[in-house]
This record gives structure tokens, C-alpha cells and sequence, in this order.
């Protein structure tokens, strides 16, 4: 998600070059992943190492990074900033899947296979939890999804936020998505960083749930706050 928060053009902010670089993390992981399924012997074998590089790999490395450096959250983060360089290089990770939703779609068949594959990430979803068709998510790792949620079709939850601040400098707002206890979420809502459906709540199809923003008693009310 991208916004504007001062109402300026984005003047001055430059891409770093750690951005830039890991940008190309997505192209070697599927390159390696290719050459590695291509020399492995055997269609057993080859198929194991090919859900294992997909599946396992991208949600391995998000849990190691996350156990290391901590969860990436924050108001205003700048790129020199270690919350935002972590969160990048997560990001790079699950671009594959950003990409490509099918493969999320394919986990869905099976209930609760989506939720653990998430949890694996450092989600913490309710194998309770239902999921509509086309959902999306786009920071893993964010989500806080209590059992008995609804998430309707193509329903989007972002757990960032970029934006220009007033010195033109790019910044970014990272923070949690949960969805309490029963609550649903309509169809084709979004949700931004830091926002909070409450538990046994109906958020309305099609509405946008602002950044650090909470949906209470049928309104919104405005939260803060970045926690894990």
C-alpha cells in the first residue's frame, strides 16, 4: 500500500541501494529453486524438493529473521532504518506468492493447512479462521487472525503503509492487521498497518479500514499503537 500523507509529489525520496539490490532476491531464489529441482534425480525427489523450495524455504527464512532481528514495526520508518530494511528483505520473500496468489489458493483446500503455513511465517491465525476466495496478504508475518473470523472474498490486508513525509522522504508504516474473535471482514474490504476489527464485529464490503485505525461497535475508531 502507498499514500501521501503530506499532499506533496514524492521529491527526494530516493531508493536506497539496499532496496534496489534486493530487489532481484525473488529471481535467485526461483532460479536457484529450478536449477536445484533440474540436477535432483528422480520425479519423487524432484517434486518433495520443489514444495519443499516453494512452501517451506521462503516461511523458514522469515522465522530465522524474525527470531534475530525481531518483528519490523514502526510510525514513520525511514530506509536506514533496521525496521525497514527487515521488513524489505521480508517482503522479497514473499514475493513468489504476491505474485502468483494461486499457490495460496492451493493450500486453502485443505482447512487449517493455510493457517499453519501462516503461523510458519510468524502469523498467528486461528486454523478456525475461514478464508474466501482471492483474499489477500501481503505481509504474512502481520496477520492476527482469531478463530471464528470471516475473511470475505478478495478481501486485502496490508500490514505496511508507504508514504512521503514532509521532508520528501520516503517512509513507511508497519504494524499488526488483526481480526478478533468472530469477527467478519465483507467482501473486497481493505485493512491497513496497525488496523483491528473486533471481536463478533461486521466490517462492511468494500470499506477501507485506515492505517492504526479500529472497527468498534460499527465505526471506526482511531487506535495506536505498533505491537507484535
Amino acid at each position: 500500500m502507498t499514500g501521501n500523507r503530506s499532499g506533496r509529489s514524492p521529491t527526494g525520496g530516493k531508493v536506497t541501494g539496499y532496496s534496489l539490490v534486493l530487489n532481484y532476491l525473488p529471481m535467485l531464489y526461483v532460479v536457484a529453486g529450478v536449477a536445484a529441482v533440474w540436477t535432483r534425480d528422480g520425479v519423487t525427489a524432484r517434486w518433495l524438493l520443489a514444495v519443499s523450495w516453494i512452501y517451506l524455504l521462503p516461511p523458514i527464512v522469515s522465522r530465522v529473521t524474525i527470531f534475530v532481528f525481531g518483528y519490523p514495526t514502526g510510525r514513520g520508518v525511514r530506509q536506514d532504518a533496521r525496521a525497514y530494511k527487515v521488513w524489505w528483505f521480508l517482503t522479497q520473500w514473499q514475493v513468489v506468492f504476491n505474485r502468483l496468489p494461486m499457490l495460496e489458493e492451493l493450500l486453502r483446500l485443505i482447512p487449517g493447512l493455510y493457517a499453519a503455513w501462516l503461523n510458519l511465517w510468524g502469523a498467528r491465525v486461528s486454523v478456525f479462521a475461514y478464508w474466501g476466495p482471492g483474499a489477500r496478504i501481503l505481509d504474512r508475518y502481520l496477520a492476527r487472525i482469531e478463530r471464528g473470523a470471516v475473511i470475505g472474498t478478495q478481501v486485502a490486508i496490508s500490514g505496511h503503509l508507504g508514504t512521503i513525509a514532509d521532508d520528501g522522504s520516503f517512509v513507511m508504516d508497519i504494524a499488526p492487521v488483526t481480526i478478533g474473535e468472530g469477527a467478519i471482514v465483507g467482501a473486497m474490504a481493505g485493512l491497513g498497518p496497525g488496523s483491528r476489527v473486533g471481536p463478533h464485529e461486521l466490517f462492511p464490503a468494500g470499506r477501507l479500514l485506515q492505517p492504526f485505525f479500529s472497527w468498534q461497535e460499527g465505526h471506526k475508531v482511531r487506535t495506536e499503537g505498533e505491537g507484535t
